[in-house]
């Protein structure tokens, strides 16, 4: 197996479990707080900081999998405010083509919501790598 290839899939494992790190800290920080269809990826910086930190130790690339724990870990924060958008979206008052260009407006915002939340976890990423340098650079130096 290629080295670039062996690095990927690294990345891929990190965002997973900087995902799982994720998802549960969204979805109790919207349960707690009862923001309802706000969107609060709080828990996506925190997901991609562990991610990023893992990937920066270990042999993955720290970007990708900090932008992947920020996917999985938005997914439950789109889950948690789709049903109010969708039904504000597909309401039906007005006429057809209202209709539709409420729908590709839901459509845009969904994309939107994943590139912020990416965005999050890549944010989250560059501190964990950071935090990786530190720990890195006093490990070597400590002994």
């Amino acid at each position: 197996m290629s080295s670039a290839l062996r690095r990927q899939q690294d990345a891929w494992t990190y965002a997973i479990i900087g995902g799982l790190v994720a998802a549960p800290l969204v979805v109790a920080h919207n349960l707690y707080t009862g923001l309802g269809s706000e969107l609060s990826l709080n828990g996506v910086f925190v997901g991609g900081l562990v991610a990023g930190f893992l990937a920066a130790r270990g042999s993955g690339d720290a970007d990708r999998a900090a932008a992947g724990a920020g996917v999985l870990g938005g997914v439950p924060a789109l889950a948690w405010m789709l049903p109010d958008l969708f039904v504000v979206a597909l309401d039906g008052d007005g006429t057809w083509w209202f209709t539709v260009a409420e729908a590709v407006i839901a459509v845009v915002f969904v994309g939107l919501a994943l590139t912020i939340a990416v965005v999050a976890g890549v944010l989250g990423g560059v501190v964990g790598k950071w935090f990786a340098s530190v720990v890195r650079r006093r490990t070597a130096t400590h002994g």
